[in-house]
C-alpha cells in the first residue's frame, strides 16, 4: 500500500500523489489549457477577414449561410484535434474577391474550389512541395510576412475610417486589455459590437430566428471548373504557394519554435485538397490555411488546437440554428471593430518580419512587401526572391575582386 501525505494534496505537490491519482489532475489541467477564456477569445481573431467574404458570398453569390458555415465548422474542429494548434481556415482570397467582384454562381465558385482541392491534394500526396519550401531564403519570406502586415494594415485603416471614433475605442481596448490581461480584448469588442447593433437598432428581436436550415447540395461542373480554373483559380495556387506554403510554415516556426516538426507544407496542401474535395458537395466556400489567420488568432490569445475547436462548435452551432439571421447579424456588425483587430494582427505581422533583419536585407524585405501591397502577394515574392539573388551575385563579383 502506497502512503502519501495529505499537505502534498493541499499544497499541489503531486510528487508524492501515486500515479492513479495524478492522470485525473493531469487531464483536467491539459483540458482547462485548450478550452478557455483566452482560447476562445483566439478563436474570434481571424473573424476580421471571415466576416467580409462570408457577406459576400451569401448576399452576392448566393451560397447557402449554412453551408458555409458547418463546412468551417466541421473543417476547423477536425484541424484542431489534429494538430492542436490554431491553423483556422479562410476564404481563398483570389477567386473569393472575383467570385464576389463579377457575381459568380454558386456552382462556378464550389467548381473552382473543387478544381484547386484536385490539384493540392495531389501535390499533398507527392511532397513535392517540401523541396520547395526548403530552398527558399528567410529575406523572401520576411517580405511576404511584412507585405501581408501591409495589406491588413491598409484594409484596417479602410474599416477604421467609416467610424473612427469606434475603431479608436476598440483599438485602445486592445491594448488596455493587453495590458491588464484580465478578460481578452475580442470578447470584449464582440459583446461591444453586438450592443451597438442593439442600441442603433440595426437589429430587433423580431429578426431573430432559431430553426434548423434547408441545406442546397452541389455538384461541381466539369466546364466551370476548367472556366474558373483559368479566371482565378491558378493564381490562386500561386497566392496559396506564397502565404501558406512559405508564410504559414515559417510562421509556425517562429511562433511555435517547439511545434516546428508537427505541420509541414506537404501537410497543408493535403489539408486544404481534401477540405476543398469535400466542402463543395455541402455548399461551402474554397477554403485554404493563411498565414493571417494564423497570427490573427495567436495575437488574440489563441495558442492551441483549442481555439479552433471552439471556433468550430460555435461556427456549427450558428449554421444549424441561426443561418437565416447570421446575414443581418454581420452587415450590421461595426465595421470599424474589425479594422481595429486586423490592425492589431497587422502590426504583429510587421514586428516578426523585422526578425533577425540587417542593414542588407532590410531593402529587400522593404522593396518586396511594397510589391504585395501594390500588386499581390505572388508578385512581391518573385520581386524579393530576384533581388535576393542580385543581391548575392553582387557579393560574389565583389568577394572575387578583392581575391584579384
Amino acid at each position: 500500500m502506497v502512503y502519501f501525505s495529505f499537505k502534498s494534496i493541499i499544497m499541489g505537490n503531486t510528487s508524492e500523489m501515486p500515479k492513479e491519482e495524478m492522470e485525473p489532475h493531469s487531464t483536467r489541467k491539459r483540458f482547462s489549457a485548450k478550452f478557455n477564456l483566452r482560447e476562445f477569445a483566439g478563436s474570434l481573431g481571424d473573424w476580421g477577414t471571415l466576416i467580409p467574404f462570408v457577406i459576400g458570398y451569401i448576399s452576392i453569390v448566393g451560397l447557402n449561410p449554412a453551408g458555409i458555415f458547418l463546412c468551417l465548422g466541421v473543417t476547423n474542429i477536425v484541424l484542431g484535434i489534429r494538430f492542436n494548434l490554431p491553423l483556422p481556415v479562410q476564404p481563398q482570397k483570389t477567386i473569393g474577391t472575383i467570385a464576389i467582384s463579377q457575381a459568380w454562381s454558386p456552382n462556378l465558385v464550389i467548381s473552382t474550389g473543387f478544381g484547386t482541392g484536385i490539384i493540392w491534394t495531389v501535390l499533398g500526396f507527392t511532397k513535392f512541395l517540401e523541396k520547395i519550401v526548403r530552398k527558399i531564403p528567410q529575406v523572401s519570406v520576411r517580405g511576404i510576412q511584412l507585405g501581408l502586415g501591409l495589406i491588413l494594415g491598409w484594409t484596417a485603416l479602410q474599416l477604421i475610417g467609416t467610424d473612427i471614433l469606434i475603431g479608436v475605442i476598440s483599438f485602445a481596448v486592445i491594448l488596455v486589455s493587453f495590458k491588464f490581461k484580465k478578460v481578452p480584448s475580442s470578447i470584449i469588442l464582440v459583446v461591444f459590437g453586438i450592443l451597438l447593433i442593439i442600441w442603433n437598432q440595426s437589429i430587433t428581436l423580431s429578426d431573430i430566428s432559431i430553426k434548423l436550415p434547408v441545406f442546397t447540395f452541389q455538384i461541381p461542373d466539369w466546364d466551370n471548373i476548367l472556366w474558373g480554373m483559368i479566371i482565378a483559380g491558378i493564381a490562386q495556387l500561386f497566392l496559396t504557394l506564397t502565404n501558406v506554403m512559405i508564410a504559414t510554415v515559417s510562421l509556425i516556426k517562429e511562433l511555435f519554435p517547439e511545434k516546428k516538426d508537427v505541420v509541414s507544407a506537404s501537410d497543408l496542401a493535403l489539408n486544404m485538397g481534401i477540405m476543398n474535395i469535400i466542402n463543395p458537395f455541402l455548399g461551402g466556400m474554397p477554403l485554404c490555411h493563411g498565414s493571417g489567420g494564423l497570427a490573427s488568432q495567436y495575437a488574440f490569445g489563441a495558442r492551441t488546437g483549442g481555439s479552433m475547436i471552439l471556433e468550430g462548435i460555435l461556427e456549427i452551432f450558428l449554421g444549424l440554428f441561426l443561418s437565416e439571421t447570421l446575414l443581418l447579424i454581420f452587415r450590421a456588425f461595426p465595421q470599424a471593430i474589425l479594422g481595429a483587430m486586423l490592425l492589431y494582427t497587422a502590426l504583429l505581422l510587421a514586428k516578426i518580419s523585422f526578425k533577425d533583419y540587417s542593414l542588407k536585407t532590410m531593402p529587400i524585405i522593404v522593396v518586396s512587401a511594397l510589391f504585395c501591397l501594390i500588386f499581390n502577394i505572388t508578385i512581391g515574392f518573385l520581386v524579393g526572391l530576384g533581388l535576393y539573388f542580385f543581391s548575392k551575385l553582387i557579393e560574389r563579383k565583389i568577394e572575387k575582386k578583392k581575391e584579384v
